[in-house]
């Protein structure tokens, strides 16, 4: 009896299982085809354009031509996109003396926008009949030349790169617009004395004896010095120290009696 039992149970169970194995081979099945899909439309991906960079878009370039970004950024048209890293894109392009900032985002499906930020000219340096750009990150662009200064911009002399330029245009950054406005020339002339001593020749007529280390806290006040002197007076304006003003007569003065007493 609990034989028979047995066996009614096992038929029983028999369409149980088959249905319990045909949805796991068809899951199994499911499976396997929904992973070649994949492989096959990856694969697809892979070769067509789609996959590819078509085009590299350039904006906020000035000094840069469009071309030059493209360049310096080390893409290539026609390489896998899936490959590019904004990231070290931005890095690569940041290398350029002239990018102060690059932002690489991905358009569509196989585009890239670069947009770029440059530094700023502050002023210019010349060289044999010609004009350098200085920045505003204190680098002087040595590789690339002007016939003209471009618009009022300051003038350099006597620098090169290093130190000592990038300690100056950091002192000249920190300086109100107005003031950097009233600057004509910047001179680098070290004496014994101070390695770091400049002189500046001003718009209004005006010379200011300094050094690179002050410079920006004491020349902030350059507006109201000159308010205090006399009308039409012009001279040399001392900062280095402290704050003192001798005119162009009485140094001249100073000077003729200098040599009558070596003459005597």
């Amino acid at each position: 009896m609990a034989e028979n039992r047995r066996v009614v149970s096992i038929e029983n169970r028999i369409p149980e299982l088959k249905k319990y194995r045909k949805k796991k081979l068809i899951r199994h099945l499911a499976i396997l085809i929904g992973f070649f899909a994949i492989l096959i439309l990856i694969t697809l991906y892979f070769l067509s354009p789609l996959s590819k960079l078509d085009e590299i878009s350039v904006s906020g370039n000035k000094q840069l031509t469009e071309n030059e970004v493209r360049k310096e950024s080390g893409l290539v048209i026609g390489e896998f996109v899936l490959g590019i890293r904004n990231s070290k894109t931005e890095e690569t392009l940041k290398e350029n003396t002239l990018i102060k900032k690059a932002t690489v985002s991905k358009e569509g499906m196989n585009n890239v926008q670069i947009d770029i930020t440059e530094y700023k000219t502050i002023g210019y340096q010349e060289k044999d009949g010609k004009y350098y750009d200085i920045l505003e990150s204190g680098i002087l662009l040595t590789d690339q030349s002007r016939q003209f200064p471009i618009g009022n911009d300051l003038l350099f002399q006597n620098f090169e790169n290093g130190k000592t330029l990038k300690r100056m245009v950091a002192q000249i950054n920190q300086l109100p617009n107005d003031v950097v406005s009233s600057i004509s020339e910047v001179i680098y002339s070290p004496t014994e004395s101070d390695n770091n001593h400049i002189e500046l020749y001003m718009n209004d007529g005006n010379r200011v004896s300094a050094t690179i280390g002050t410079f920006a806290e004491k020349m902030q006040h350059y507006p109201s010095i000159v308010a205090q002197l006399s009308k039409g007076q012009k001279g040399v304006i001392d900062i280095e120290v402290g704050s003192y003003f001798q005119s162009y007569y009485q140094q001249n003065a100073e000077k003729k009696a200098a040599e009558e007493k070596k003459k005597n």
